[in-house]
């Protein structure tokens, strides 16, 4: 993917904004850094909800090359689009050949990187039991089939046992992980005077901050009259009010290990296929204890209070670039427009818009099939404030060569899709060790929705110019009908005018075709006017306006020309209805009587008063025939 002569790491991750996936980037791409190895982290977003945009976040899977690839990571449970997993994992089977390393979910067939979830919440779990000498504990679990959820149950099951404190299902609540069951599971233990806690341990952080919001709504002080802990130590855990007791994992540390398994193995040492890493609990006030939080709280409102007006920032500038780019229809002014932003964002080095060749031309149903030399376009590339346009290279590379540099490269790459087409990538490097971008999601959707605005654009003027085409064409032949001469011929006309040179006005009539049609059908009919209109257009060859002018009359006007350009002309369509008669392909023979004039017109000359002089020419040659008796048979 790069050619810098460095090794690369491809990490898929999801969400990388969110503050798990923020230390887990960090620690991978500090140790890479080290160890000199690029790094690639291959994100989406998901969790649309709307099966078109998830099928466009799936195309994440399909991005890299992963034959080039020395070290894979995977977070798997950062993923909430349906398949993605399995997609990437089937991608990995086919292609790659490289070590992978599984972060936080155990997979069979690659290295893992786990935290110890069969003794994450030992120590909380105690710690309610032997300093309040809580009894009445009630579980909020993740999802019923989830291994996290199921070994952190585990986990308080066993230790209950161990106090010999019944264990009670009705205890036990089944979330999601997320802030939506967590009120609900209020309400059902509160309702039944048998099920009503002491303590509720929740199975990690967003579940505990929803379950103390829902008791104090109900007027349950916090720890007062219930505790609450949690697990993941997010930042809003210690800036809540009570802050809450929790157990944190070392995640950098979960980076540093998973990239020091893909160097071992690539070094040919031995690795085992799992590491654990040990939490760190972390008292606070939900449980109950009033420990010295003056720093912490300090510190925690510095931080909220910078974090909230960098989102504010954020937010308002996306909304100017959305109603911004909303309004583009023009490729160049979104371009621009993109490039704008992206010198007003402080902390990219490197951004590059890449875009597929055929982009514009996609619909709902285009299947890309994966091609190493497939030509890319990068239409917007900003290295270090500089500005790029339009630079094409080959798929296999994932940015243009000359960007390259020799030290180690770390880069996240988006796909740009809207619903379930895709247009290509976004790849950034940031300035530090770091994903901290709060919008870049909706970022990413304002430029994919600006450049489905281009290609719904252009789609709508090609169809338009179809429609205009189909209205000035003729349907058997292809060429222009009466409409398109009157339409384009005028154009000719006044540009001859402008320019005083001679219009060349070429008319021609089948002869016999009604014997041909009562002889041999309208299929022979329609066979022997194509063949006409098929000689007119091999003869013309400088932007001549061939007609049908209806029936079997035709007319060719042409600009530039004169006496020797027009008998040129006559010689190859002549020519070219000898090839046909000659080919023995039908059993009949099309001949043509014909007219020609030059024409010097003036603003007062019509197009009717040009056609009359050739058609003239082109009737005489038609009764010289007849007085003649010339050999216009069409069977010979």
């Amino acid at each position: 993917m790069f050619q810098n002569g460095r090794k690369t790491i491809g990490v898929f991750i999801s969400l990388v904004y969110d503050e798990f996936q923020v230390l887990l980037s960090k620690g991978i791409s500090i140790r890479a850094q080290e160890l000199g190895y690029n790094v690639v982290f291959l994100t989406n977003f998901g969790g649309y909800d709307v099966s078109e945009y998830d099928q466009g976040e799936l195309k994440i899977a399909d991005l890299p090359l992963y034959e080039e690839l020395d070290g894979i990571i995977m977070v798997p449970d950062t993923m909430a689009v349906e398949g993605l997993v399995e997609k990437i994992n089937g991608q990995i089977r086919k292609r790659s050949k490289c070590p992978v390393v599984s972060i936080r979910t155990e997979t069979e067939g690659h290295y893992n990187v786990l935290v110890d979830d069969d003794t994450v919440l030992e120590n909380i779990i105690r710690h309610f039991i032997e300093v309040h000498g809580f009894t009445k504990l009630n579980f909020l679990a993740g999802p019923k089939d989830h291994i996290d959820s199921i070994k952190r149950l585990g986990s308080y099951k066993r230790i209950l046992k161990e106090y010999n404190i019944p264990i009670e299902e009705e205890r036990i609540y089944y979330g999601d992980f997320w802030k939506h069951e967590g009120k609900t599971a209020v309400d059902l233990w509160l309702s039944n005077p048998d099920t009503v806690p002491e303590a509720i341990i929740c199975a990690n952080d967003y579940m505990a901050i929803t379950v103390a919001g829902a008791l104090e709504d109900r007027g349950i002080s916090v720890p007062d009259m219930i505790a609450v802990s949690g697990f993941d130590d997010i930042s809003d855990a210690s800036e809540l009010r009570p802050s809450i007791t929790t157990a944190t994992m070392p995640v950098v540390d979960m980076g540093i290990e998973a990239v020091n398994k893909i160097d071992r193995v690539n070094k040919g040492h031995n690795e085992e296929k799992t590491s654990f890493v040990k939490s760190n609990t972390i008292i606070r006030e939900s449980c109950g204890c009033h420990y010295n939080a003056d720093k912490e709280k300090r510190q925690g409102s510095k931080h909220y209070f910078s974090y909230l007006e960098k989102l504010k920032r954020e937010v308002v500038r996306n909304c100017y670039m959305s109603a911004d780019l909303t309004g583009k229809t023009k490729q160049e002014d979104v371009f621009n427009s993109i490039h704008t932003y992206v010198y007003e964002n402080a902390g990219f080095t490197d951004f590059y818009m890449c875009l597929y060749s055929d982009w514009q031309n996609i619909d709902d149903n285009y299947e890309r099939i994966f091609d190493p030399d497939e030509e890319m376009v990068m239409e917007v590339g900003v290295k270090n404030q500089t500005h790029y346009n339009r630079i094409r290279y080959k798929r296999r590379n994932l940015i243009p060569q000359q960007f390259e540099e020799d030290r180690p490269m770390i880069f996240y790459v988006t796909v740009l899709h809207h619903r379930n087409m895709d247009f290509g990538y976004v790849a950034i490097a940031f300035e530090k060790i770091q994903t901290y971008m709060t919008t870049f999601q909706s970022w990413m959707m304002n430029v994919s929705n600006a450049l489905e605005n281009i290609r719904v654009h252009s789609e709508l003027n090609r169809l338009v110019y179809k429609l205009e085409d189909m209205y000035i064409r003729d349907e058997l032949t292809g060429l222009y009908n009466r409409r398109g001469l009157e339409t384009i011929g005028e154009k000719y006309l006044k540009q001859a005018v402008e320019e005083q040179t001679a219009l060349m006005i070429f008319t021609s009539d089948m002869d016999k075709l009604k014997f041909i049609n009562d002889n041999y059908g309208h299929i022979g009919g329609d066979i022997a006017l194509k063949t006409v209109a098929d000689a007119l257009v091999l003869s013309a060859d400088d932007d001549e306006i061939c007609v049908r002018f209806g029936g079997d009359e035709f007319v060719v006007v042409g600009l530039l020309y004169d006496e020797d350009k027009a008998q040129r002309f006559i010689r190859r369509f002549i020519g070219e209805l000898e090839k046909f008669n000659e080919s023995g392909n039908q059993e009949f023979k099309v001949y043509v009587s014909y007219g020609w004039d030059l024409i010097t017109p003036n603003e007062r000359t019509t197009i009717e008063e040009c056609l009359v002089t050739a058609d003239i020419k082109m009737y005489q040659q038609k009764n010289m025939k007849k007085e003649l008796h010339l050999n216009t048979n069409i069977i010979e």
